[in-house]
């Protein structure tokens, strides 16, 4: 059975079990949201968004019923100027700290926070760091193309 067909109420057990973070946590800054820390044991009644409609990359979570289908369907091609390159991390298992920083203010720290697994973390703006506290596996979604290291990262000097 893939991570895709595991039972919810599995996943859910098993979360309930971990210590992770209690509520979402919005990282912002002048407006501008830096990064959504959402812990993988969420409330969420039937479907819940973290983002705004306005932001470049959307993540929501949802539980449904045995039997709840969702209609084949597609999505239509748009022609959108993306401007920043969001992450999604989804950490599998172990440990790790998060840290996010402003690299418009001389990167400044202005945000860490640990998680474990089940948790989301969603990186839209800014920079960040991901150090391991323990053997760490995650899953990490983000727009492509990749053009390589040196064009798709800046590093913190």
């Amino acid at each position: 059975m893939g991570i895709l067909q595991t039972p919810h109420y599995f996943l859910q057990a098993f979360l309930s079990t971990m210590p992770c973070m209690r509520d979402v946590i919005t990282v912002s800054r002048a407006g501008k949201t830096f990064a959504l820390f959402i812990p993988g044991n969420t409330d969420v009644d039937g479907a819940r968004f973290f983002t705004q409609d306005a932001d470049s990359f959307q993540v929501g979570m949802f539980e449904r019923p045995k039997g709840y289908k969702v209609e084949p369907h597609s999505h239509p091609k748009r022609d959108i100027r993306q401007t920043e390159t969001a992450e999604c991390l989804l950490i599998q298992k172990g440990r790790a700290r998060v840290t996010i920083f402003d690299p418009e203010n001389k990167w400044e720290e202005i945000a860490n926070e640990e998680v474990g697994p089940g948790d989301v973390v969603l990186l839209l703006y800014g920079g960040h760091a991901v150090e391991a506290l323990e053997p760490l596996r995650f899953v990490e979604v983000k727009q492509g193309p990749f053009e390589g290291v040196n064009k798709t990262k800046i590093f913190r000097s």
